[in-house]
């Protein structure tokens, strides 16, 4: 019964989280993008999938079927996070570079990666003794907004090298990487904050119970 509950919490949060991503995303509102002023803006999107993997996998365990359903509950939310970045693309595009995310090589393919890697890094931070989730949180969430930015402007490179180039005015990929660095920390950092909260919220809470069940075992 026990790891059945377990099985339908970690398929709940995944089926919450997918649902988040198409709603983050739904034109005209885009409430994913956040805008800094007329020509800068941030999206926190990809949040949803760092929280996939960090709520399904907040198991101090060794347990490898717990790892994995983390990292299959993440590679889940990117999938769909790509799939509806693809669809967005291809039915209302905004900016120019959008019609390249038709390519599921440029949509799909990084946001699953960000998934392996928010898992592999939330993994093995929490393989350190005494380690607080809340920190694990900042460092995985901020960490992998990054590497999420590579990945998707890397993509553009490989897949689209050329219409990329004439767009940014014939700067590679180094260069526009340095452009959107400033854009890419404030992504990092609004991602750590917002998961540090989440995750920080569910340990409280988690701790309150635990303590409420024992205090329940001791009076029975």
């Amino acid at each position: 019964m026990e790891k059945m509950l377990s099985r339908n919490r970690r398929l709940a949060l995944t089926g919450a989280f997918s649902a988040l991503v198409v709603v983050l995303g739904l034109p005209p509102m885009h409430l994913g993008m956040i805008p800094l002023g007329p020509n800068a803006s941030i999206t926190i999107m990809h949040i949803p999938v760092l929280l996939a993997v960090m709520l399904t996998g907040m198991y101090k365990t060794k347990s490898t079927k717990v790892g994995i359903s983390a990292l299959i509950s993440g590679v889940t939310v990117g999938a769909v996070f790509g799939i509806f970045s693809l669809i967005l693309a291809a039915i209302s595009p905004t900016g120019a570079l959008d019609p390249l995310f038709v390519n599921p090589g440029v949509s799909v393919l990084p946001r699953i990666l960000l998934g392996v890697f928010a898992w592999i890094l939330w993994f093995v931070l929490n393989l350190i003794p005494h380690m607080p989730e809340t920190l694990s949180a900042v460092i995985t969430a901020f960490l992998s907004t990054l590497v999420h930015t590579c990945l998707v402007i890397g993509s553009l490179y490989i897949f689209a090298g050329a219409k990329v180039m004439g767009a940014m005015g014939g700067r590679g990929f180094a260069a526009v990487m340095v452009l959107l660095m400033p854009n890419a920390l404030i992504e990092a950092a609004a991602a750590a904050v917002v998961c540090a909260a989440v995750v920080g919220s569910v340990t409280v809470a988690s701790g309150k119970k635990s303590k409420l069940s024992q205090e329940t075992e001791k009076k029975s």
